[in-house]
Parts: C-alpha cells; structure tokens; sequence
C-alpha cells in the first residue's frame, strides 16, 4: 500500500497532538511542515520527523511530495488556506470550524468540487469509535426514541488574556467556534437540524462570547448545550430516550469509556483509544485519499455546511460579529 504523505501548516498545540498521533498510523508519513515562525517549523520538523520544513505556506503547498494537507492554523485562516491548498491539487483535512461563517465554508466546498480534490473537516469526535457505539446503540432502539440531549465543554481560560486566540476577535475568538462546534456536533449528528435555537450569552468587552448556553428544539425532542472559558468541569455527555440513556464519560468528545442504561440494567461499555484520538480522523482522510473520494461519507461538505449555518444563527442572536462576516 502507497503511504499517503502529509503536510502540516500552522504548528500550534492542536499540530503537535496531529502529528504525534499521525506517528501512530500505519501507511503515512509526515512530509513536510510549514510555519511562519521559522523557528517553530525547525523545533516542530526535528521533533516530528517530518522530512523537510517551510517558512511559507505556498511552498508546501506546491510541494509535489505533499498528498494531504492538515491545516491546523487560527480560525480565520482556515478559509484562505484550504482554498490556497486545494487550487495547488492538494487534498484537505481542515481543523474545525472549517470557516468563519457558513459562506467561507461554501467557498470552501466550492473550490474542492471544481479542483475536484478530497476535503474534510476535522470534527475528530466523529471518528472516535465510542461515537460510533453510540450511533449503533441508538439505530438499535436500545434508548427508543430521542427525546433529550445534554453536552457542554468548557475549560478556565481567563488568564490567557484579551490577545490570545480565545478572545481577540480578530483571532476568531470565543467559546462557540472553539469548543460550542463540539455540543452542537452531537445534537445535529444525533437529532438532524433543529427547529428553533434560542441562546444566551455572557460576552466580553471585545465582543465574543466567553460563556453561551443554547437550546435547540425540535418536534419531540431538545438539546441543552453549553459552552464556556470561564470554568473548569466534568464533561460528561447525556443522550436520553424514552427508553433508556446512554452517558458519554469525562471530557466525552474524545472518550473511550460509556454506559448505556436500561430497563435490564446498567451495562459500561470501554473502548480503547488510540493515540489522543486525531489517529481515527487520519485513517478516515488516508483511505477517502486511496480511493479517490472527495468527501467522506461519514462527515460530508452538506453536513460542515450545517454546522456553520448554525454557528451563524447562533452568533446572530447573541450578537457576536467577526471581521470576515463583512466579507
């Protein structure tokens, strides 16, 4: 089997935790990363063993050694990248949230169906393999029907100060993009689009929610999700039906352990993880890039489209505006 070679751009913390797991899959390489840091890329090349470095993102991206791209930059690069890569013939794992809005990712979709070239976003939960149980149990009737969703994720991130990613706007800063994508993720995949969202928000003197709580309502069945940097918390995630629930355990977007209760009982269901988790994801791009898909059918373009039109609903009724929605 051909090893499918990689190219990382933007070398932050998520890269580092890409590329350690991207070590762990059979058949693919790190070939080559770039930063506009040059020291970065230096550190990031010898720590990773990629086998060469760039300090511009275009020379990557005209390397033709270079079969798949993770574009692991600031939220409001993604847009801008992933197209740049995709009109080079480069193939496209894009760190979530593909765009900034529902329009840059439809850019987005665009420009890999005219390529055609292969384009994902890297919404990791969805390959985690205890997300698939969860799936299964639920298309089993093992809960019966949906009636209610309850997931949050949040950390303490006040002492990161107004600059960091998390709060500058121009950063694409805020708790939704960053960490809300992941409840929101589980009630659409789980529930499909919803009928109304309300949401409410703390937001800070820049203007990007710090902390937001949002319902999503549908014709027998709500979703309450949570996002939020301003505390620390165990993040267990809840799937009820009218026969049963199903518990995602601590820190659920990348869990490995679950319960299913029922009539009958209780049962733990423990699923071993590989690597941090990124490995799944991998697998998924490597073999959607061997058989020449341009979109996997378990994540599609409609569905990142979704989640960005949603993102935009939700930031319309809090109020939340980023440079790029001028666009």
């Amino acid at each position: 089997m051909k090893a499918v070679r990689w190219g990382i751009v933007g070398l932050g913390n998520i890269a580092n935790k890409f590329a350690s797991d991207l070590a762990l899959v059979p058949d693919c390489s790190l070939e080559a990363v770039a930063s506009s840091d040059s020291s970065r890329a230096s550190d990031f090349t010898q720590k990773y063993q990629a086998k060469k470095s760039y300090a511009r993102y275009t020379d990557l991206f005209q390397d033709p050694e270079v079969d798949l791209v993770y574009v692991a930059s600031l939220h409001p690069l993604h847009a801008a990248l992933a197209i740049e890569a995709i009109k080079n013939g480069k193939g496209v794992l894009c760190e979530k949230p593909m765009g900034m809005n529902a329009a840059q990712v439809n850019q987005i979709v665009k420009s890999a169906s005219a390529a055609p070239v292969f384009l994902m976003e890297a919404l990791w939960t969805r390959f985690n393999p205890a997300f698939a149980q969860v799936q299964q149990w639920i298309a089993e009737g093992k809960i019966g029907r949906l009636r209610y969703i309850n997931a949050t994720f949040s950390f303490n991130g006040l002492d990161r100060g107004e600059d960091s990613r998390l709060f500058n706007p121009k950063k694409g800063g805020g708790s939704l993009l960053d960490i809300g994508i992941y409840p929101l993720f589980l009630a659409y995949s789980l529930l499909g689009l919803p009928e109304s969202v309300k949401a409410s928000a703390v937001l800070t003197k820049q203007g990007v929610d710090e902390q937001l709580a949002f319902i999503f309502s549908y014709p027998k069945a709500q979703a309450l999700l949570y996002s939020s940097f301003a505390h620390d918390e165990d993040m267990q995630a809840r799937i009820c039906g009218e026969s049963g629930e199903i518990y995602m355990g601590s820190r659920w977007h990348e869990t490995g352990d679950l319960k299913l209760v029922t009539k009958e009982g209780e049962f733990k269901h423990s699923i071993p993880i590989t690597g941090k988790g990124y490995t799944y994801e991998i697998l998924e791009a490597n073999q959607c890039f061997r058989d020449h898909q341009n979109q996997s059918t378990k994540w599609t373009w409609q569905q990142s489209i979704d989640i960005a039109t949603l993102m935009d609903t939700l930031r319309k009724e809090i109020k939340v505006v980023y440079p790029e929605d001028g666009e």
